[in-house]
């Protein structure tokens, strides 16, 4: 089977990308930034360029693939206007180009944030609620994907994933954590190695719909951080009260409102941290016939930590260089 990846210079698709190389599939990863394309050196794969927001682009990278694992996008907390360029009519002109050139199977990487705070534990019954941007765009293509016809879609809710290179483990290396709001809301937390392999087995498996995935024991922030802190009792954790970090982002976005680079650091990202959300720790897992090797983050803290050590990582929004 060959799999295309879009966003394979990400967090996650770079860790879906090696697994793949690791075990001899060779996938063709597409990459907007050439300049990024060195972040893939360690893995053996075709790599083409592709650009969600260029139609033209596409049909290229996805001639000849029986499956994609769509990760590509604008991966922030951002007011919609800002995201569907890339999630909604890149995502429409991707599964037009893969649909024409009789690709099979497409997987979407979605978000458990389609649904809103939930105290209880989000089930397959639960229905979305977004209460965010980010999350209504997420399910407004999840759903426009599954009534095309034309491919055979599989839209995973991730939770929080976590790992070496993502934001908040940036923030860690530097020595310093800032924890907006609340630390005793439960949520969902993936370790990056398993999330790219629930992608992996969606793309190779016949299950369709769309679901939500988390590891074994959903943790809120503050056990999150107590882990981290037995591990690196010198780090620096900053607590701001939500509503002076919403205000603060709110002024933000105001003065960075005229810039057309990405911002990590929203309003909504405040609102997503203060969300409880989490999922069954059962969903999804025995439908892809899986389980998790990192079952907690007792066990993926630690990894990531040692990780950390020698893999160098940065994130395509902190990434300057625009070609």
């Amino acid at each position: 089977m060959r799999i295309l990846v879009t966003g394979a210079t990400g967090f996650i698709g770079r860790e879906v990308a090696r697994l793949l190389s690791a075990e001899g599939a060779r996938p063709r990863l597409m990459v907007r930034r050439p300049t990024r394309s060195r972040l893939l050196d360690e893995v053996d794969a075709e790599v083409v360029h592709g650009d969600l927001t260029v139609p033209e682009s596409l049909p290229h990278a996805v001639a000849g693939c029986d499956a994609i694992i769509h990760l590509g996008g604008r991966a922030t907390f951002e007011p919609a206007r800002r995201l569907e360029p890339t999630f909604v009519a890149g995502t429409r002109a991707l599964a037009d180009a893969a649909a024409a050139a009789g690709v099979r199977r497409f997987v979407f990487g979605s978000s458990l944030l389609v649904h809103g705070p939930s105290e209880a534990a989000i089930t397959a019954d639960t229905p979305p609620a977004p209460a965010i941007d980010y999350g209504r765009v997420k399910l407004r293509m999840e759903r426009e994907l599954a009534a095309r016809g034309d491919l055979s879609v599989a839209s995973v809710r991730l939770p929080h994933v976590y790992g070496a290179g993502d934001q908040l483990f940036a923030n860690v290396r530097r020595g310093v954590l800032v924890l907006p709001g609340r630390a005793d809301n439960p949520f969902s937390h993936l370790h990056v190695h398993d999330a790219a392999r629930v992608l992996i087995a969606a793309a190779r498996s016949t299950w369709e719909g769309a679901c939500g995935i988390g590891d074994r024991d959903p943790a809120d922030w503050g056990r999150f951080l107590g882990v981290l802190r037995r591990h690196l009792p010198g780090l620096v954790v900053v607590r701001i009260p939500a509503p002076l970090a919403l205000a603060g982002t709110a002024l933000m976005r105001v003065v960075r409102s005229r810039l057309r680079t990405p911002d990590i650091f929203t309003p909504d990202t405040v609102r997503a941290w203060n969300m409880p959300l989490w999922a069954d720790p059962e969903l999804l897992w025995d439908e892809l016939g899986l389980a998790p090797e990192v079952p907690d983050i007792t066990v993926g803290i630690p990894r990531t930590l040692d990780d950390l050590v020698d893999r160098e990582w940065r994130h395509p929004v902190r990434d300057r260089r625009r070609v």
